[in-house]
């Protein structure tokens, strides 16, 4: 959460009289009392009041007159952070336990210098453009306090320290055997370095191979796994005719043109057709399949927005069909939650299947997150 108003000072003079601000500053905190009694006598959460209340340096905290906005872009990018960590720790874990770790601290590090307000605010325009240049770049002291603390005592109990460890982990990190997705790129030559080396995470890279992941699951779920081998045989090898296509993907020509058929009518493939003559005679044409990367991007974010619509209609369609099972069970008593047993387990299964269309939802919106978002 991010101030747009800053909180008014409140100073005394030599003598300890109070000055004309915190005169005001103390008029204001009997507003905000009064504004608190009002919003309690109006229903608000009870819960929040009382920890206002409690709060002896709530008048500072939340001065009257302030206006307060939440601060998307830190939760976009650590819930980006977040994502990437565990792919690279899915990918990478087994050569570099902390692998994933090391990824999420270094980019919550650059969301924290980026979009904190505490560390902004603090800056000198200098500094900032400063830091501006060298955005997304870090040493390894940058990022300690960004580590989990079970990793931060691992790596101190080892021979050499936390950083000298923390350096070798990223310059393992960038070297060749973690090529596929890349990691990290080392700015500046580790050995011999001052602060441990300078490094940067290869954002890019690593959100193409997540979309790219999650692009071959949606083709191999909704067409089959002959049409997902397909789209990576072209994208790896460009434009071919459907024979060649055929003898890539090891099955027979006339599936393959069907499912080739099918993906071009779904948008995820594209047909090229080159004429040998000018009489643009179909028979002696050549048929050339390929793909588009940004246009399968937006097949794929498409067909989830409107799985994502059809699922929000299905469970508000649900809730009209269980809304005499939901009322039924808000005035029942813990003695007789049901007059019957069927009852019961028609309540149950209603809450199963509306759990499950919760976490379908859920799914479908995160999918969507990283198609657009990241």
């Amino acid at each position: 959460i991010v101030p747009v108003l800053q909180e008014p000072s409140v100073n005394d003079d030599e003598n300890g009289n109070i000055s004309g601000d915190k005169r005001k500053f103390d008029e204001e905190n009997k507003d905000f009392d009064q504004e608190l009694l009002e919003n309690e006598n109006r229903g608000d959460d009870a819960k929040v009041i009382s920890l206002l209340k409690q709060n002896t340096s709530y008048r500072r905290s939340i001065p009257a007159g302030s206006v307060w906005c939440v601060n998307v872009p830190m939760f976009h990018d650590s819930m980006r952070a977040s994502c990437l960590g565990r792919l690279v720790s899915e990918r990478y874990s087994d050569k570099l336990s902390s692998a994933g770790h090391v990824v999420t601290a270094a980019l919550k590090h650059a969301a924290y210098q980026e979009y904190s307000p505490l560390h902004t605010r603090m800056l000198s325009e200098e500094e900032k453009q400063r830091m501006d240049e060298s955005k997304g770049i870090f040493t390894p002291e940058d990022i300690m306090r960004h580590l989990p603390q079970t990793v931060l005592h691992e790596l101190k109990n080892r021979a050499g320290g936390a950083r000298s460890n923390l350096s070798q982990a990223l310059v393992s990190l960038s070297g060749p055997a973690y090529a596929w997705p890349q990691v990290v790129f080392e700015v500046e030559e580790a050995r011999g370095h001052p602060q441990g080396g300078k490094f940067e995470i290869a954002l890019r890279q690593l959100v193409e191979h997540l979309r790219s992941r999650i692009l071959h699951k949606i083709i191999y779920d909704s067409h089959g796994e002959i049409a997902a081998r397909i789209c990576s045989i072209l994208e790896a090898k460009g434009s071919m005719e459907s024979d060649a296509v055929a003898d890539s993907t090891m099955c027979p020509a006339k599936d393959v043109r069907e499912i080739l058929h099918r993906l071009y009518r779904a948008r995820f493939v594209d047909l090229m057709n080159l004429q040998q003559t000018k009489q643009h005679n179909p028979g002696t044409a050549i048929y050339l399949w390929g793909i588009t990367k940004h246009r399968m991007y937006e097949t794929a974010t498409g067909n989830t927005c409107a799985a994502l619509q059809n699922m929000r209609l299905r469970r508000q369609h649900e809730m009209e069909v269980g809304k005499d099972w939901i009322e039924r069970a808000k005035e029942s008593t813990d003695i007789d939650e049901n007059e019957h047993e069927l009852d019961k387990a028609n309540y149950n299964k209603f809450c199963h299947g509306l759990e499950r269309l919760d976490n379908a939802i859920l799914q479908l919106d995160e999918t969507l997150m990283v198609l657009r978002d990241f």
